[in-house]
């Protein structure tokens, strides 16, 4: 992968410092455009044609189309045969020539013919425009500044604090934020920064100095419930092989992220026909409820690859956290943020590039969650006296039992909502107790556009690949892999593979409650049955522990700092401390979030 910045301007000595901030992501090359009224940077992870034709800023014949490039297009070969039919002539084997002469060809309607993942802006000197795109699912992030007469996108939200705009928080972020842990759809901490949202182009026109933002792609589920399953098995794992295939393309070493669940153990069984010293990486925890080593080691047996494990403690934390918050650019809490950080140094070690599972849980119906919104809407439209003698039951039962879930499970038994809040609550940081205060208008317009189904698991679903994936985990993974400079890539996301999985019947997904059901009636024979049918672990960090014992003191320190206590009040911040020492709820995402806020405050907001 690579980083890329520019702007409307023609001024060397800033963009240089822009893109300087964006080595990390491109350590092997760099390169500038200034001319013709804009400035454009690029910082370059070498992966296909390592030769200096691969170099960017990368131009047409004429130089009147330029473009800087981060991803990877992984069906270039295809479109370099189309284009070459047209008369394009191509001078490198990168994937980077497709872009610029493609635009020639299909102007704005390029992104539509892609399958990959990037973000890219090319330079039309001709039309005097900026054209911007990001991938269909928000692999890959892409940031613009947009007001009055100022122009500017980077990679990463840093080179907005280095360009000196304003520093106002947005509430609505910051909102948004206290609720998940991460930035909403769009939107960024500062007020006047934003996000080109995944399947989107913004075409800004030099001249008027004005912008038009637009979506190129979308998706409907629409399954076709002609489908057989004897049918769909043989054509789903055809699917997932061809996308692994595809996504194998690459002149540098290539390895693969290894949980020892189902997603990560299909692409190291599909990989291992093509890779011949496969490499793979995992995290062994040291607490036994979130480690599942053992089954990565079980896979890594099975295909014989040459496996790393990596131990995580207490005391990686301490090491780490202090570098996320520069990294990370603006407040993000995503726990399992340092593991990913640590499996990506580790597995750059040894490759430059590495497979990931991340996509398959929200197309396949792989979370828990699936099934629990069920029980839980059940039990939200019970009528009043049944959900007030349920309520009377479990605070009964938790005198004795002192159970985090069972002080959740009270939330669910208030008044009845909406099943898009139900979710909202579901997914969120807080509601931890019934004690906590109760809006059901917090969650926005988000949960109520994407519950636009009749079904429950696609309203879902439609939710998770909106905002979860690509808010979230996409930003947890391009960050903690890209500070390292290695790049990650998503089979499961592949454009083909993700549009036959939108026409599975849903019923097929989550069949008689099991997650995930296609996905591993298609594996059996290939993954063992310790691997298919055991209970799915997140990847999570064992903070519950960590706050009441290995870094009580460590984490205490952060949380009791009196920076930016106008966003989080001391006493409230204090409150949640000792419910959680006091062992029966377990408030430690929500303290991790105010902690991380915190050091992100320190970083950039002093």
């Amino acid at each position: 992968m690579c980083g890329i910045a520019g702007f409307n301007r023609e001024d060397t000595a800033r963009i240089h410092r822009l893109t300087q901030l964006l080595e990390h992501r491109g350590p092997d090359q760099h390169g500038f455009h200034v001319g013709g009224g804009v400035s454009l940077g690029h910082r370059r992870l070498s992966i296909l044609d390592l030769s200096e034709h691969g170099c960017q800023p990368l131009y047409n014949e004429d130089k009147t189309v330029c473009t800087v490039f981060n991803g990877e297009i992984f069906n270039y070969l295809e479109l370099k045969k189309q284009l070459e039919t047209h008369g394009h002539v191509f001078h490198s084997h990168t994937d980077t020539e497709v872009l610029v002469h493609g635009y020639e060809q299909w102007g704005q309607d390029l992104p539509t013919r892609l399958n990959g993942q990037f973000a890219f802006c090319i330079f039309d000197r001709n039309r005097q425009r900026l054209f911007l795109a990001r991938d269909h699912f928000g692999i890959k992030p892409l940031y613009y500044y947009a007001a009055g007469d100022e122009f500017l996108f980077c990679s990463e939200l840093k080179c907005f604090f280095e360009s000196g705009f304003s520093s106002a928080i947005e509430p609505l972020s910051l909102d948004h934020y206290v609720l998940f842990g991460y930035m909403p759809s769009g939107r960024t901490i500062l007020k006047d920064v934003c996000q080109l949202q995944p399947g989107h182009r913004l075409s800004y026109d030099l001249s008027r100095q004005s912008f038009e933002v637009s979506r190129y792609w979308d998706w409907r589920f629409a399954p076709d419930e002609n489908q057989k399953e004897e049918e769909i098995l043989p054509e789903l794992k055809s699917r997932l092989q061809t996308a692994v295939q595809r996504q194998l393309i690459s002149d540098v070493p290539l390895g693969a992220f290894l949980s020892g669940g189902v997603d990560s153990s299909a692409l190291v069984s599909l990989m291992r026909k093509h890779v011949s010293a496969l490499k793979t990486f995992s995290i062994r925890f040291d607490h036994a409820e979130f480690n599942e080593s053992r089954y990565a080691a079980i896979v890594s047996r099975q295909f014989q690859t040459d496996h790393h494990e990596i131990e995580f403690t207490a005391e990686h934390v301490k090491a780490l956290i202090g570098k996320l918050p520069y990294h990370y650019d603006e407040p993000f809490a995503d726990t399992s943020m340092i593991p990913t950080w640590l499996v990506s140094s580790v597995a750059r070690e040894h490759v430059t590039v590495c497979l990931s599972g991340t996509g398959g849980d929200e197309l396949l119906a792989g979370y828990p969650r699936y099934r629990q919104l069920g029980v839980l809407s059940a039990l939200n439209r019970l009528p009043r006296p049944a959900r007030a003698a349920a309520d009377a039951m479990v605070a009964l039962a938790n005198r004795w039992l002192k159970k985090d879930l069972l002080n959740k499970l009270r939330v669910f038994l208030r008044e009845p909502v909406s099943e898009a809040v139900l979710y909202g609550m579901l997914l969120s940081y807080m509601f931890r107790s019934r004690d906590e205060a109760w809006d059901p208008q917090t969650f926005g317009d988000d949960f109520t556009r994407a519950f636009c189904y009749a079904d429950r698991l696609e309203n879902m679903q439609n939710y998770d690949l909106r905002h979860y994936l690509p808010d979230c985990l996409f930003v947890k993974e391009d960050r903690a892999a890209m500070a390292v400079s290695l790049e990650v890539r998503v089979p499961f996301l592949d454009i083909d593979f993700a549009e036959y999985a939108f026409r599975i019947p849903t019923r097929l997904k989550m069949y008689k409650g099991q997650k995930k059901y296609l996905l591993k009636k298609a594996f059996a024979g290939v993954l063992p049955d310790a691997i298919l049918y055991r209970r799915k672990q997140g990847f999570g960090v064992p903070l519950v522990h960590y706050f009441r014992k290995e870094l009580r003191a460590f984490a205490k320190e952060i949380l009791f700092d009196p920076v930016c206590s106008e966003y989080f009040p001391p006493k409230q911040v204090e409150r949640y401390w000792n419910l959680h020492q006091a062992g029966g709820s377990d408030y430690s995402r929500i303290l991790w979030s105010v902690m991380m806020f915190k050091m992100w405050y320190r970083q950039w907001m002093r």
